[in-house]
């Protein structure tokens, strides 16, 4: 067996406070704006645009790694940038800025892992729970710090976490602003992966490359059934993944997937 690394090779983004890396048929996203824990600001934003464009456009890369360079994923909004604009250029910001990424993120029709190293804070949280897997070791850290300077949450935080965890803990955490370490995340079901600080990144690389043989077609409308369901009922549900299910029945996918389980095989899909 084979144990040698495999081949990264890095792509230049437009800006540099995000890193694009290939691995085989993965992409890693790394935020990189070290000085500021990896605050998030314009060029970041736009890095993470970029970057997840790329992913999006282009079929060798079947998954997504996303974490943070140094010593932790975010610290959340650059309140450099937020303390120029006034009340209602900030309003206008959040809706603008904040929605580009987050619908660049969630409707992704690949799956996307944050490595989660150090805490990811604030909108840095937001942007972590919008993933959708998380890897976390007893080290790393989720932070509703907005309530810490007189904030509510922005960017779908308080959707994304009362999604995952129900209203009241989702509630009890935005309100206490104190960090809630990966143990307690994967007790709370905010991480699926608990591991330890040195091999984070490792664990996170591995299961992106065991996702990225699955199915792509099947697993991007998996990704948009379980988004519907979460607000839809039953019997919409089941419409809906009917509809979806048309592109699957078109898939090269399908008849590899059909022809392996007769042939009693392990199928060997390519994504299309």
């Amino acid at each position: 067996m084979n144990n040698a690394p495999m081949e990264i090779i890095k792509y230049a983004l437009k800006t540099e406070a995000v890193l694009f890396e290939v691995e085989k048929d993965i992409a890693i996203v790394t935020l990189n704006i070290q000085s500021t824990y990896n605050a998030v600001n314009q060029d970041l934003l736009d890095g993470l645009n970029e970057a997840i464009t790329k992913v999006r456009e282009d079929n060798n890369f079947r998954a997504m790694v996303l974490t943070g360079a140094g010593r932790g994923f975010s610290s959340g909004a650059d309140l450099a940038d937020f303390g120029t604009l006034e009340p209602e250029e900030g309003c206008d910001y959040i809706k603008n800025a904040y929605t580009l990424l987050m619908r660049n993120l969630i409707t992704l029709k690949k799956p996307v892992i944050a490595a989660v190293n150090g805490t990811a804070a604030g909108f840095g949280a937001s942007i972590a729970l919008a993933c959708d897997f998380r890897v976390m070791s007893e080290k790393s850290a989720l932070l509703y710090a907005f309530i810490n300077i007189g904030l509510g949450p922005d960017g779908g935080a308080s959707w994304l976490l009362s999604r995952q965890i129900g209203y009241s803990k989702a509630l009890e955490i935005a309100l206490d602003g104190e960090k809630i370490y990966g143990a307690e995340c994967h007790k709370l079901g905010l991480t699926n992966k608990l591991v330890g600080q040195e091999s984070l990144l490792k664990e996170a690389k591995n299961w992106a490359h065991r996702l990225a043989k699955r199915p792509t077609l099947a697993v991007g409308i998996t990704k948009e059934d379980m988004f519907f369901a979460m607000d839809h009922d039953l019997y919409s549900t089941i419409a809906y993944e009917a509809e979806k299910q048309i592109t699957a029945f078109k898939s090269a996918d399908l008849v590899e997937g059909v022809s392996a389980f007769m042939q009693k095989r392990t199928p060997k899909f390519i994504g299309k």
